[in-house]
């Protein structure tokens, strides 16, 4: 019998020391306590204010106990289901599981039929969301896009209306307000069979995103207490610029994102002791050639995982970036930028890494760009898996039956493990020269297109019920009534 024998479960990337670490968690505490934030919710300010918080006006500081205890209550581990009960589309957040999915917000779209840049409008959720449920390695649903052929108040509401239908996996929302937040939750309380139904297994998350540097607008805020008091899992994640909105160094960034994340954790804490909180930091440079946010910059990938350890460190889960580039089409530079720090996400095992697909640093969503990082998060994934050492693996018996000279195909070990030792690629081609020439000569551009047309032409996702089905209509119906009043 083995005693003290330790094992490795995967592989992992490891930056920041627990010195440093615990530095960082110190250089947060000292912003919220000494700077603080504005925060411009009346009702938010109230709330931080009977915490123990100090408020003068805007400016809101909170002190470091009241932030450990903030930690504390908020969970690290949690389930996000899929709506139709699929096991296998339920997101497990908990300590070394990588998650990921798109973005939201995109202006434009890269149209699956002409493979041209346009804006993006409503008909494009449904392929998002087709494309989401049917890629093995994407967990979750956003819609690459904001619709631009509605009203711009009711953008949201037709995403989730859209996205809702076409797909099981766990949907991010975002919204602009507390109305458009309820037209999404009376959606996701009908699949799942009233508000207790949603509590005990809810099917959304709720994005909510702060503004840098060190501004919790009222928008912002109220989405958050309107998520808080419905018990839905929350997203707080500002996305602070290098230079621009946010200190040059990575180690001040990491800073600022996190106090501007835990003003939010605080407030959900405050009003819902417990509700699952995932903070965030959408962090990259503010390019001085360009004065782009730079999507495709090793510097996210250093800034995200630097956030990510220390979101880990404090018991937090965390909202992480990748599979997104800076590339206007879907060439090499979309390949490796998008690809590298999808595998970064993994071995930091980012918990719900996001903006995959994301092209032209955000301004264009590509479901082409996120059927290609499918195929490369599926690659990281077999990587960070691991090496399973036992009795079976090792192997010691198999090599001495086969000897020097033989060979393992015949092998029952063979047959038991090449299926699940072995990553398949869906996209990547493993031919020979021959064999490609005859197939005629495809490049990855081509495969990705076929692929994702061939997707669109063939994958049904499970239905939702009826009654849902007839409160999307009456949402729509109501929320297009309100804008006319409005107007």
């Amino acid at each position: 019998m083995r005693t003290n024998y330790r094992v490795n479960s995967g592989v992992r990337f490891q930056m920041l020391s627990k010195d440093q670490l615990q530095e960082l968690f110190e250089g947060v505490l000292h912003v919220l306590e000494y700077t603080g934030l504005d925060v411009h919710h009346d009702e938010a300010r109230d709330i931080l204010k009977k915490a123990g918080a100090w408020v003068d006006g805007l400016r809101v500081r909170i002190p470091s106990y009241l932030i450990k205890r903030s930690l504390e209550m908020a969970p690290r581990s949690f389930t996000v289901f899929a709506r139709d009960g699929n096991p296998k589309h339920d997101i497990h957040i908990g300590p070394g599981r990588a998650h990921f999915g798109p973005g939201p917000t995109c202006p434009n779209f890269i149209d699956v039929e002409t493979l041209e840049r346009r804006p993006y409008v409503k008909d494009d959720v449904p392929i998002v969301a087709k494309m989401v449920d049917a890629l093995p390695n994407i967990d979750f649903c956003e819609s690459l896009g904001t619709v631009s052929d509605v009203h711009h108040e009711l953008g949201a509401t037709y995403e989730f209306a859209g996205m809702f239908p076409n797909t099981s996996k766990p949907i991010v929302a975002w919204s602009y307000s507390w109305d458009d937040s309820a037209d999404i939750h009376k959606i996701a309380v009908a699949e799942a069979g009233g508000q207790e139904a949603f509590e005990k297994r809810p099917n959304y998350i709720h994005y909510c995103e702060p503004l840098s540097p060190l501004v919790s607008t009222f928008e912002a805020m109220d989405k958050l207490v309107f998520a808080a008091r419905h018990r839905v899992p929350l997203i707080f994640t500002p996305c602070p610029l290098a230079g621009g909105t946010g200190p040059v160094t990575a180690a001040g960034m990491i800073i600022q994102a996190a106090a501007e994340s835990w003003m939010g954790l605080t407030v959900a804490q405050a009003i819902q002791p417990g509700l699952p909180f995932i903070m965030g930091g959408v962090l990259s440079v503010l390019d001085m050639n360009s004065m782009i946010l730079a999507y495709g910059a090793p510097e996210l990938s250093l800034m995200m995982a630097g956030i990510t350890e220390l979101a880990h460190y404090v018991g937090l889960p965390v909202w992480q970036t990748g599979g997104c580039t800076d590339s206007k089409t879907l060439d090499e530079q979309a390949a490796i930028e998008g690809s590298l720090s999808c595998f970064f996400s993994a071995l930091t095992a980012g918990d719900l890494c996001h903006d995959v697909g994301y092209t032209e640093s955000a301004m264009t969503g590509s479901v082409f760009q996120l059927a290609m990082m499918d195929e490369a998060i599926g690659y990281s994934r077999r990587i960070t898996r691991g090496i399973e050492v036992n009795e079976d693996t090792l192997a010691v018996d198999v090599i001495r039956n086969v000897g020097p000279n033989g060979h393992y195909l015949y092998e029952k070990h063979t047959h038991r493990y090449y299926k699940t030792e072995f990553w398949y690629p869906n996209l990547c081609d493993r031919r020979n020269f021959e064999e490609w020439s005859e197939m005629g000569r495809m490049t990855m551009r081509d495969r990705v297109v076929a692929r994702v047309q061939d997707i669109l032409a063939s994958h049904q996702p499970s239905p939702i019920k009826p009654e849902t089905e007839k409160v999307i209509r009456e949402v729509l119906e109501a929320a297009e009534d309100r804008v006319k009043e409005e107007a």
